[in-house]
């Protein structure tokens, strides 16, 4: 029998980033791994691969069932889920009741990482902009602060490198929902809460249970900053624990209530002390400033200066597929927003657009109020384009809703980008908004990947008309 043999397994379910690097980090604690999914494709054979050359047994195209892992029963010591994995799932919930440890990559992650200062950052829309935000302008002043989490950096990946342990100045993290609801003991030394819409009910089932589980990351945190310009939290105030609040109003009224706002003149103050213009800052719409100034707020009480806050913010560049901008010229402006994966996030971009200007929607379609969103669309909107899972069902809704003007279904998005272009063009159109409002899963794996296919199908569209796009 090999000597490793003899240990306690850990059983991690699902091989995607964080379920990767969390095999990897226990590996590196001298830990035995097994890895199941039940998937197979090139990128979890890579992995595979990978994980495999260090000793870790990999199962792919294997469900985590009770059955599939009852071979393993009587020798694991923890299982640690994929963050897309409910908690109410009948296996979690069946080794929960055997007394067996059920926690995910995360969790680990804290255990080795809670020493070190944590900005922890959620809510439903806004948090990612947040995060590399924040990390770009305190590492911009020589703090180590990388970002990670949700935003796509497993923590397991720094867990792993005790050198980088020791040099992290703050860690930045995104947390969504699903991972506050396993890592209950997370405590940031800063917390910030960007927005709260409905999102995700299918899986929290009441907003209720959504909001206590947003809540109990700034419970947990030192310091908690707040956006006052979302109406479901400065409505929820007297729920919340003290904390700073932001607002990019420059309602005078709010100056008793914020401690940052923006002035009639477009600069940013702080607690009626004037830090600097909003002209450096390259991100479009009035959600992004209350982006910015959660961010400059947290900086602040790091302890950064203004001025060297106003210089980091110069030189950041913005994420892809928020807003983003893949082209213009004098007829037209195009803009990938991928990134609006629900009604709440796509309205926020809606607002920030101005001129003739026609708009992409489609994918698989989340629970949530449609209301203001099908408003936002009526004000904005010569026409509207849709495809995919849910285009029938959003017709009805837009139809339902008053919206009377053009339109246009398609099934893929490719033909969809042939006929908008023609539209486009034909009807001197001066702002093409991709702005999916849906969840990508009916026809990609995530926003990323459908915001890069549109942007090659808008690219090859240039192309083959000898422009650059």
């Amino acid at each position: 029998m090999l000597p490793n043999e003899t240990k306690k397994t850990n059983l991690v379910i699902g091989l995607g980033k964080s379920g990767f690097w969390a095999a990897k980090y226990l590996h590196s604690e001298e830990k035995k791994v097994i890895v199941i999914d039940s998937g197979y494709s090139e990128r979890l054979i890579e992995y595979k691969n990978k994980l495999e050359n260090l000793g870790i047994s990999v199962y792919l195209n294997k469900k985590f069932t009770y059955k599939e892992i009852l071979p393993w029963l009587e020798n694991i010591d923890s299982v640690i889920i994929s963050p897309a994995i409910n908690m109410e799932n009948v296996t979690v919930k069946r080794l929960k009741k055997e007394g067996i440890k059920v926690h995910g990559e995360i969790n680990l992650a804290w255990k080795k990482l809670k020493d070190i200062n944590w900005v922890g950052i959620t809510g439903t829309n806004g948090k990612t902009t947040v995060t590399h935000l924040l990390s770009h302008i305190l590492c911009q002043n020589n703090l180590f602060a990388p970002s990670a989490g949700n935003i796509g950096i497993p923590l397991c990946k720094y867990a792993l490198n005790s050198k980088a342990n020791k040099e992290i100045d703050w860690i930045v993290a995104e947390l969504s929902s699903y991972q506050i609801e396993i890592a209950t003991e997370i405590k940031p030394k800063i917390g910030i809460w960007t927005t709260f819409t409905p999102d995700h009910l299918e899986r929290h089932k009441t907003l209720d249970n959504y909001f206590k589980i947003k809540n109990n990351l700034l419970k947990n945190s030192k310091l908690r900053i707040y956006n006052y310009d979302d109406k479901f939290l400065r409505e929820s105030a007297e729920l919340l624990l003290p904390g700073i609040w932001v607002s990019s109003n420059n309602n005078s009224s709010l100056n008793n209530k914020c401690d940052y706002w923006i002035d009639s003149d477009g600069f940013i103050v702080e607690r009626g002390i004037r830090l600097f213009g909003l002209d450096i800052y390259i991100l479009k719409g009035n959600h992004n400033i209350q982006n910015l100034l959660l961010a400059i707020a947290a900086a602040r009480k790091i302890g950064l200066s203004s001025s060297s806050i106003k210089n980091s913010i110069i030189s950041y560049v913005p994420l892809p597929h928020r807003l983003e901008t893949i082209y213009k010229d004098k007829d037209i402006e195009i803009i990938n927003d991928s990134k609006a994966t629900n009604f709440d996030a796509s309205i926020a971009g809606i607002n920030s657009i101005n001129g003739k200007s026609i708009i992409i929607v489609g994918g698989r379609m989340k629970n949530g109020d449609s209301k203001e969103w099908i408003k936002a669309i009526i004000k904005k909107f010569e026409a509207i384009f849709l495809y995919g899972e849910s285009a029938e069902d959003l017709k009805i809704l837009l139809i339902k809703g008053g919206f009377t003007k053009k339109i246009f279904i398609f099934t893929e998005l490719k033909e969809l980008t042939i006929n908008v272009m023609r539209y486009s063009q034909d009807e001197s159109v001066k702002v093409l908004l991709f702005s999916p409002s849906c969840s990508s899963f009916d026809q990609f794996d995530n926003y990323e990947t459908r915001g890069n296919y549109f942007k090659s199908l808008i690219k090859n569209h240039f192309l083959s008309k000898g422009l650059k796009g």
